[in-house]
């Protein structure tokens, strides 16, 4: 396509444009009369005629017709796959370099044009927010890659469509009709996609667009399923914390109310009621104590203090800790480590407190007269504990959420009542082998028993 060669068109057109008059001139000066005078002037006219044709009017009406099949090839293309508008910009390139050698300034405004063009292309489509825009007639005439992804479709599959194509929900149409009028609106809508659902923040605002009577409306999407979720998480926190703190509080309080009431003169009642103030004093402190490790786990820069150590010293710490716990229930503790395992690097206090709390709930729920087992071998690059009790176990629909806080299986699960738990436990548990780096699942038969494996990987 490029035209080299080919001379200034302005230069051209001068020369065309005097030719005859010369010819006409020279032939006065030859002495040229009547018919001679007229055929000489007559040929040349009609030959620059005929050259103006070929070497500028031609060149002029195919540039003009690439140049308007490149700008309707971008239109197409602005919202279309890479590939489309790589090649509308390519050929766009090509006419702008026949052009060059015309009108250099004006062909440079189209070549930085272009380039604009391109740029704000790869912009829109790396921004992650999915995005469209409508004419006034409610027809899509342009989106990025996120709104194709998230419509699960190609460009060519929405553009060109109508909003209501897209989105069925009644909410979401009423915001597009909402801008449409020259509101700007957001909203909250909740999208199935792929089996899971998910949370979006829906912003519609008018924009005007040139040759339109009315304004078209642009749509933008923000996930927001984390955040949502975070609120909810909050939200019922609170609301099981304070739940958690009341009871033993209105429990004291009652039993403080009835020694007031004259019951400190009865020995009997007096013991009773003190043992219930004790009992219940330990259950606010332990709650206490599970919520600040639980607020210190959930901290993305928590420390982790790795060392070596012994994993003997860790199995005599928590021997000592249930020792009482074990007698009072008739549960004997048992610890079986490899001897590859014997020494480890971890954070000795993260993993203290993840047996601590397993070996706790173990004791907790294990049949009398049974054997809680603590073992540890190497597992690929790390370790992997199994705290093994023969007990009441957990049924198979709710293994899936024991490690929400506050969440308490089947009050049949509950234990005695002397070691009710906060419901914290397994929370801790999962936030501090996250903080390792470690996984932990569950494997569990109603009435049998519960095996909690945890894999710790090795630190440097």
């Amino acid at each position: 396509m490029a035209r080299r060669g080919v001379l200034s068109i302005d230069a051209t057109c001068v020369t065309l444009l005097w030719a005859p008059v010369v010819v006409l001139c020279a032939s006065l000066a030859a002495g040229l009369r009547g018919l001679w005078l007229l055929s000489f002037t007559g040929l040349t006219a009609a030959l620059c005629t005929y050259i103006y044709a070929v070497a500028v009017a031609g060149p002029r009406r195919r540039w003009l017709t690439d140049l308007e099949e490149v700008a309707d090839e971008l239109w197409r293309a602005s919202g279309a796959d890479r590939q489309p508008l790589d090649s509308a910009l390519n050929r766009a390139a090509r006419v702008t370099e026949s052009l060059r050698g015309v009108r250099g300034p004006v062909v440079a405004r189209l070549a930085a044009a272009l380039a604009d063009l391109s740029t704000l292309r790869v912009v829109f489509d790396a921004t992650p927010s999915p995005t469209l825009a409508t004419n006034d007639s409610g027809v899509v005439i342009v989106c990025n890659r996120a709104m194709e992804d998230l419509a699960d479709r190609k460009t060519g599959a929405i553009l060109g469509r109508g909003v209501d194509r897209l989105f069925t929900q009644d909410h979401v149409l009423r915001l597009i009709d909402a801008a449409r009028r020259g509101e700007t609106r957001a909203d909250e809508v909740r999208l199935s996609r792929g089996g899971s659902v998910r949370i979006y923040q829906v912003l519609c605002a008018p924009v005007t667009l040139a040759g339109e009577p009315r304004p078209g409306v642009i749509l933008t999407m923000r996930d927001v399923t984390e955040l949502a979720q975070a609120v909810h998480l909050k939200t019922d926190f609170v609301a099981n914390a304070s739940h958690e703190l009341r009871t033993p509080l209105s429990t004291i309080r009652m039993s403080i109310e009835t020694l007031d009431d004259g019951a400190w003169d009865d020995d009997t009642m007096r013991t009773r009621l003190s043992q219930v103030i004790r009992t219940n004093v330990q259950r606010l402190q332990d709650l206490v104590t599970d919520l600040l490790d639980l607020s210190r786990l959930e901290t993305p820069e928590a420390p982790v203090a790795c060392e070596e150590f012994p994993l003997a010293d860790v199995a005599d710490t928590l021997r000592t800790d249930f020792q009482q716990v074990c007698s009072e229930r008739s549960v004997s503790l048992s610890f079986e480590i490899d001897r590859r395992t014997a020494t480890i690097r971890s954070d000795r206090k993260l993993l203290t407190l993840i047996l601590k709390n397993l070996v706790d709930n173990a004791t907790k729920f294990a049949y009398e007269g049974t054997t809680v087992q603590v073992t540890a071998e190497p597992a690929g690059a790390g370790v992997q504990f199994r705290v093994i009790d023969e007990g009441l176990g957990i049924p198979l629909d709710q293994q899936s959420r024991i490690f929400e806080r506050f969440y308490q299986v089947d009050p049949s699960r509950a234990g005695f009542a002397a070691r009710r738990g906060t419901g914290l436990g397994l929370a801790i548990v999962k936030h501090a082998v996250k903080s390792l780096g470690g996984t932990i699942r569950v494997e569990s038969v109603w009435k049998q028993g519960t095996t909690m494996i945890v894999d710790i990987p090795m630190r440097a």
